[in-house]
């Protein structure tokens, strides 16, 4: 993704030889899994479409799929449409759409989804999350419930980390950049919004290994998930959901009123105050999921069915 706060370009690698760009219209959006996904290229239009000098050639001569009028269909030409693509990326697509187009009914087994389309309401970060931590949340083929079909759903247990890069529009430039970061799954962490104007970052995630620990940031959110999974859903809506709605309230507020004070600074002050920012939300945050993870320790004992009679 090639992006500023007026326009997104998407572009993809197709096996090492060739490129293409397209533009990603502004009334819309796009949900891509790990497969080539650009479509027809026009390659007339400039304004929306760019490639590889002789790119149209290339497909031609190695007969990767047909050219007609300029025109060429670069996943047909350098990408996949096999049964892995149907279980494990066309599913993940569909999810997304569905999640931000409801209005638009398809099949999850459909292997032809738009590239780019039109969401019945407009996308906001908070939705972002929502499709980011998606499961398949609501259907049948959940992965904490049914699971049917076996379809590789957007979040899974072992996410290590999910993130959202944000170009504000709002704001002055020297602010306008948030990385908006979730520590292990995010359906069980939460999203915490960091400044990208700064020359250091919160000490939690400086630090962690390949082995728990008891201060790094992936450590504590990655405890959350596993003392939740166990249990599918059941803590996740008892205890976890709340906490992150809270939460993800608080971190809001904070943003607003920290853009208020970072517009008054400038320079090494300014980034200064952006690091310090930062540092407070992931306290914040952090300090949250470990009191979280100690009423889940005492919730998840309870969810035992051997139980000791107190008369025996």
């Amino acid at each position: 993704m090639f992006s500023d706060k007026n326009s997104i370009w998407y572009m993809e690698i197709g096996s090492g030889h060739t490129w293409a760009a397209v533009r990603v219209p502004n009334d819309k959006y796009a949900v891509i899994a790990n497969q080539t996904s650009i479509g027809t290229l026009k390659l007339n239009d400039h304004a929306n479409y760019l490639a590889s000098p002789g790119l149209a050639k290339f497909v031609k001569r190695h007969h990767l799929a047909q050219v007609k009028q300029n025109r060429v269909n670069y996943a047909q030409a350098f990408g996949t449409n096999n049964k892995l693509d149907a279980t494990y990326n066309w599913p993940r697509v569909w999810d997304g759409q569905r999640l931000l187009t409801p209005s638009k009914k398809q099949s999850i087994k459909q292997h032809d989804l738009a590239l780019f389309m039109k969401p019945d309401q407009k996308i906001s970060v908070a939705t972002v999350q929502r499709v980011l931590a998606s499961h398949f949340n609501g259907t049948k083929y959940d992965s904490n419930g049914k699971w049917v079909g076996g379809y590789r759903p957007i979040n899974v247990p072992t996410d290590v980390e999910s993130h959202i890069l944000q170009i504000r529009n709002d704001v002055p430039a020297e602010i306008a950049g948030v990385q908006w970061l979730a520590m292990a799954s995010p359906a069980t962490s939460v999203y915490v919004p960091f400044y990208t104007n700064v020359n250091t970052t919160p000490y939690q995630y400086q630090s962690g290994t390949d082995q728990p620990d008891q201060s790094s940031a992936y450590w504590t959110y990655k405890l959350t998930r596993v003392l939740t999974d166990p249990y599918r859903n059941k803590l996740i809506n008892k205890d976890v959901r709340p906490a992150q709605k809270k939460l993800n309230h608080q971190l809001q507020v904070n943003l607003k009123q920290s853009d208020q004070t970072a517009q008054q600074l400038t320079g090494s002050a300014l980034s200064d105050y952006l690091a310090q920012q930062n540092q407070q939300n992931a306290d914040l945050a952090q300090n949250t999921f470990e009191k979280l993870n100690q009423k889940l320790i005492v919730d998840s004992s309870r969810q035992t069915k051997i139980v000791h009679h107190q008369d025996l």
